[in-house]
């Protein structure tokens, strides 16, 4: 038999072997993604365009040529119902080829910010189209999500909100493979910039169309982002930030023309970014800190109790605030709570499984959009690992055990069913061991980090009288299967607040104020950063983290 081949469907996130011979669309069939076929794969409606990244097709047929063009070949877009990968190949499907949509996350407590109107921007000089207001554009550049935000900057009213996935994600899930990335190809650096900015332009257009205006009228932009994006956005070089002491090229606060980086908006536009901490606390970390009020905490240096901040992605950035001191720290969570690494894994779609829930003997399941099961996301395995545990099915060394009617399979190849193929299932959902390891692995560098700036400022977890979870997967996690795990200390569940994305509140509030400009700088300025790899005590840590 021919050797079988991974085809790996982005933004989406899902994975899936197959033979050759086998379609693209048959594939995105198999794995439960919905792409769309109005001819239900016939070959003649050329709606299920897709768009080759790596690896090698079948080459276009006369009817595929036809449909296409050879401009958009060129371009590297397929028809899925012609194409069949002959190697493992990465495939991006754009938005219009779904005929579902990924969950973005947009919402953010606001938080009570208030912006005081002396405080507010002016832009002399800039001239606006006829019967036009000065509009402005904040942006949270997450390495999964975008999210863009179109604001009346007379009146602080947001006049629209938009969500994408990063295009840079077929070159690298994560921020080390985009600075790998980067480093090997001669424009790699100016090629993922030239992605990051036209998806910019275009969610700007979008919302400027819907609000009935020219992206001309678009007189001042905010982006946050973490250090890797903020740099890859403004053409700064990434490679020192892939090796010790990852220090950034630039920390403080960035002012220039949005059109140096390809932006075309209002003649005169300035981009503003506000400063890095260090070469994994960004920008957006200021922001967030800004948007769920804990900036505010910090500057006034007041004798409050400790309290945390947890933004928590791929890289998860921790802020503890205690006795007038600001400390915070990077951890390498990696990519599992996106779905990664997971063998039925994927992103936040229709179809995934996001809660998991455990009733004596029982297991139930909740799928986004309450569709039938395709695969599993973060916010699902975590509450799936919580459940075994629940169920006395996991030991504290993360090896299932025990007699249940879902387990199959022994040793290393043990797994969980959580839904069977059939029944409008194309195949079977399960949490296997090597799934639980990666969840171990990632909720104890979580806690290691938040441990080890407890233990820097000499507190303990009870001392924290709150922690704030910000984040799109903060969003959906279930506190209680967090502290099951142990990813977060054994505290009332009253004492957490999960904030959405405050780090798209807080690029908002430093749009619309030049005090929060201020504010944002004096955070930036006055962090006491601390790196947990040089850190005496956390391998320790780290190793007493990683059992149940």
């Amino acid at each position: 038999m021919t050797q079988a081949v991974w085809i790996n469907f982005q933004p989406i996130g899902r994975r899936i072997q197959v033979y050759p011979g086998m379609t693209l669309l048959e594939a995105a069939r198999e794995a439960g993604i919905a792409l769309t076929a109005v001819c239900g794969g016939a070959g003649v409606c050329g709606a299920c365009r897709v768009r080759l990244i790596s690896g090698t097709l079948s080459s276009p047929g006369s009817d595929e040529v036809n449909l296409l063009g050879a401009d958009a070949l060129a371009q590297g877009l397929r028809l899925a119902c012609f194409s069949c990968p002959l190697t493992d190949v990465w495939v991006e499907i754009p938005p219009e080829s779904l005929s579902t949509t990924q969950r973005l996350q947009l919402e953010g407590q606001e938080n009570g910010i208030l912006l005081d109107p002396g405080e507010t921007r002016s832009f002399p000089g800039i001239p606006l189209p006829a019967r036009s207001v000065p509009l402005g554009l904040a942006l949270d550049l997450g390495s999964t999500k975008l999210a863009a935000y179109l604001m009346n900057l007379e009146t602080n009213e947001i006049l629209g909100r938009a969500g994408a996935t990063n295009p840079q994600i077929p070159y690298g899930e994560d921020v080390i493979s985009r600075i790998a990335y980067s480093n090997s190809h001669p424009d790699g650096g100016k090629k993922l910039q030239h992605l990051l900015v036209e998806q910019v332009q275009m969610l700007a257009e979008q919302l400027c169309e819907e609000a009935g205006f020219s992206p001309a009228s678009i007189v001042d932009v905010v982006a946050v982002g973490n250090t890797v994006i903020h740099h890859l956005l403004c053409g700064l070089p990434v490679r020192q930030l892939g090796a010790a002491p990852y220090e950034p090229a630039m920390k403080e606060a960035l002012d220039f023309p949005a059109v140096e980086i390809g932006l075309e908006f209002a003649p005169g536009t300035r981009l503003y970014l506000p400063p890095n901490i260090a070469g994994f606390v960004g920008a957006d970390h200021v922001a967030m800190l800004i948007g769920c009020g804990l900036a505010q905490a910090i500057a006034r240096c007041e004798q409050r109790p400790a309290l945390a901040a947890v933004d928590i992605g791929t890289n998860t950035e921790i802020s503890l605030y205690a006795r007038g001191i600001h400390y915070c720290c990077s951890c390498a969570s990696g990519p599992t709570f996106e779905g990664a690494h997971i063998r039925d894994g994927m992103r936040a779609a229709p179809g995934a499984i996001e809660h998991i829930w455990a009733k004596g003997d029982s297991l139930h399941i909740q799928t986004i959009d309450d569709l039938s099961p395709v695969g599993i996301c973060g916010s699902g395995i975590l509450d799936g690992v919580a459940s075994l545990l629940d169920l006395g099915l996991l030991n504290r060394r993360g090896i299932l055990q025990g007699n249940h009617t879902r387990l199959a399979g022994e040793g290393r190849h043990a797994r969980f069913i959580l839904a069977h193929a059939g029944k409008g299932v194309n195949s079977e959902v399960a949490i296997t061991r090597a799934d639980v390891n990666e969840v171990q692995l990632a909720k104890s560098a979580i806690r290691a980090g938040l441990e080890v700036l407890l233990n820097h400022a000499g507190l303990e977890p009870g001392d924290l009288h709150e922690i704030i979870i910000a984040g799109a997967f903060g969003t959906y996690l279930d506190v209680r299967s967090a502290i099951r795990v142990g990813m977060f200390p054994l505290l009332p569940v009253e004492r957490f607040r999960q904030v959405g994305n405050a780090a798209g509140t807080g690029a908002r509030a430093i749009l619309c104020s030049t005090g929060q400009r201020r504010l944002a700088e004096h955070v930036g300025e006055k962090a006491e950063y601390v790196e947990l790899t040089t850190y005496p005590q956390f391998q320790d840590i780290y190793i007493n983290s990683l059992s149940f």
